[in-house]
């Protein structure tokens, strides 16, 4: 095995451990407070998700990614974004502070106000940290994000929750979520060997921010329509009706936005060293593709077949309003880690420019969308983010395909057996579930759709299964596999 895909191999065993772990920590503690607080409570934290987006996209400004493709960054380059990084930072959380007023007037919500001056610190907090976070990724040092990242979100996990048992409502969902990155910082800092110097060079942060200002303009792109839904529901609907759906959003974004970033946090970095070998690029292209759909088709099906009853026993009944909101949103999710990857080439080749120019058009006829779906209310918006989502991934395909000579068609063709197998495995779960709604019944529908897969998965000698099979026996010592005989 090569120097180079032993780190991408370890580097995801870290990222997915990280990744899924801390997750997991964020959904148990989501459930402990789905039950302790109420709707309300959640849609008053998602009507503040677009003001956080768009500051937490300024703070980064595109230097994150900018330095890891740069092939050669030196000690003046991560101390010129570190201070630019904290500038915009301490920037940003002042027009928050300020802007605090307005923003509860526009919801008609006072209590908004303490909470944007609150929640707004974790810019300032994340501003102190990005720099080591990026060198740690650069370097594919994904077991000390891991470390940091599971240990924040248990120390928030606790804060949020004894906050919630002492009667302390939303308050306790903004503490939670300072907290992980006053935690996480805390730990880079102490754990990392980075420091920086006096220093700011013009000429760096201008090399560097003629690649990232495109990632930037991008990725506020990106957060304003990610968030424009809460933005709208949150106006023109009722907390509740927010609440409902920012706890369908969640969950949906748990596993799928987990696992892009587990490949994508392993494969930028790695795919960045190979970047003038298409042929070596291509073929690690394709082999991240099939493995992310061969999980993540069948794992948003499932949840979509599964949704009443996960909610029901899960959440509680009081959640129940949610159900349609998270089927819709899973069918949608379905492509979101085809979008990652597709647009990760975009910026492996340095294409900030047409990553932006592709994130206009994505995001013109995503407000077409809304002013359709309006017409018929919060669903109405969902049906038009999923057409849009499939409309996405074609213009993503076609563009990262015509830079790997890689047709779509050809994409498709990869995608189809994984596909296929998630909906036969939709198809049989459903029907466990036809029977009964009964816990049991729920457990069952899960053992049955895992088993299932994975029996048709290998029965079709599906390539991500059998690439997933060998890597494990590659990592673990072949004796281990056999009974020794002496």
């Amino acid at each position: 095995m090569s120097k180079l895909k032993q780190q991408a191999v370890t580097g995801i065993f870290w990222s997915f451990l990280e990744r899924f772990g801390s997750q997991f920590i964020l959904l148990i503690t989501q459930v402990v407070l789905a039950r302790l607080l109420t709707p309300e409570d959640f849609g008053l934290i998602g009507m503040l998700a677009i003001f956080i987006g768009i500051s937490q996209a300024f703070v980064d400004s595109g230097f994150g990614n900018a330095l890891i493709q740069k092939k050669e960054v030196n000690q003046t380059d991560y101390s010129t974004v570190f201070y630019f990084n904290i500038l915009v930072g301490f920037i940003l959380y002042g027009i928050l502070f300020f802007s605090a007023p307005f923003i509860a007037d526009f919801f008609h919500q006072e209590k908004l106000i303490g909470l944007t001056r609150l929640i707004g610190l974790l810019l300032i907090l994340n501003s102190f940290g990005l720099i080591q976070f990026v060198k740690l990724k650069k370097e594919l040092n994904f077991k000390s994000i891991a470390k940091a990242t599971i240990f924040s979100n248990i120390m928030a996990a606790i804060c949020g929750i004894t906050l919630a048992f002492l009667n302390f409502g939303v308050w306790a969902l903004a503490i939670q979520m300072v907290s992980i990155y006053l935690f996480r910082t805390l730990i880079f800092w102490i754990s990392s060997t980075w420091r920086p110097t006096w220093e700011f060079s013009y000429q760096s942060f201008k090399g560097l921010f003629n690649f990232g200002s495109k990632l930037l303009l991008s990725s506020l792109l990106d957060q304003i329509f990610q968030n424009i839904y809460l933005l709208i529901i949150g106006k023109l609907f009722t907390a509740k009706d927010l609440g409902y759906y920012t706890q369908a959003k969640k969950l949906q974004g748990v596993p799928v936005i987990a696992l892009a970033a587990i490949v994508g946090n392993v494969t930028f970095p790695a795919f960045s060293k190979i970047q003038d070998e298409n042929e070596k690029l291509l073929i690690g292209f394709r082999k991240t593709l099939k493995l992310l759909v061969f999980v993540n088709f069948p794992l948003m099906l499932g949840l979509a077949v599964v949704a009443q009853p996960l909610f029901l026993f899960v959440f509680g009944p009081q959640w129940l309003p949610s159900v349609p909101y998270f089927q819709l949103l899973c069918i949608s999710g379905m492509l979101y880690t085809l979008h990652t990857t597709n647009l990760s080439i975009l910026q492996v080749k340095g294409r900030s420019d047409l990553f932006l120019r592709l994130e206009i058009i994505k995001k013109s006829i995503t407000v077409i969308a809304i002013f359709i779906g309006l017409q018929w209310g919060i669903m109405g918006l969902i049906y038009g983010r999923v057409v849009t989502s499939f409309i996405a991934y074609f213009i993503n395909a076609y563009y990262s395909g015509k830079l790997l000579k890689y047709p779509i068609k050809n994409q498709l063709k990869d995608l189809w057996p994984a596909m296929v197998a998630s909906i036969t495995m939709a198809i049989i779960v459903s029907a466990v579930g036809f029977w009964s709604q009964s816990f049991i019944s729920f457990i069952a529908q899960i053992i049955i759709g895992i088993a299932a897969y994975f029996i048709i998965a290998n029965y079709t000698k599906q390539e991500a299964f059998l690439d997933g099979i060998a890597l494990i026996r590659e990592f673990i010592p072949l004796n281990s596999w056999k009974t020794k005989k002496y």
